[in-house]
């Protein structure tokens, strides 16, 4: 994918929202953690080990749990971010992620972490805290439902 293209998902990607010109285009010197893959291919396998989390460019994927028998959790789209836990938790995953058509993902890793600058990182770990924020009102929401 050229230069352009990232750089116009970049911009209809949240993540990326609180990130200036310069460092978006700083990070697309990591080539190696801007990643496509194909349909039905897998993007995170359960129990793997693996520190880092991924923002879903464009495409579609399905979070499945293998245990007891495969299930399909949920469908992600552009946008969203996935596989953040195990970046602090440093646990084996607990869930795959698999491709539903073509994707493309930036990985975010402690590998990248280690040669950002510490402003980029503070943006980065920013809308981690607001996407874990937001998910735990979510659940908050959906238990309180329950209780009623």
């Amino acid at each position: 994918m050229n230069k352009d293209n990232l750089l116009k998902l970049m911009d209809s990607v949240p993540f990326f929202k609180e990130m200036d010109s310069a460092e978006r285009e700083g990070l697309l010197a990591h080539k190696k953690h801007w990643m496509q893959f194909k349909p039905q291919e897998k993007i995170l396998k359960e129990d793997e080990v693996d520190y880092g989390f991924f923002v879903l460019l464009e495409g579609q994927v399905s979070v499945l749990r293998s245990k007891p028998a495969e299930v399909s959790l949920a469908q992600l789209v552009a946008g969203s971010i996935f596989g953040e836990i195990t970046m602090k938790a440093k646990r084996p995953r607990t869930s795959s992620i698999e491709a539903d058509d073509e994707v493309s993902v930036f990985k975010v890793d402690n590998q990248l972490m280690d040669v950002l600058p510490p402003e980029l990182i503070i943006k980065i770990k920013d809308q981690i805290i607001d996407l874990v924020i937001t998910r735990l009102d979510e659940v908050n929401n959906r238990l309180s439902s329950f209780i009623r």
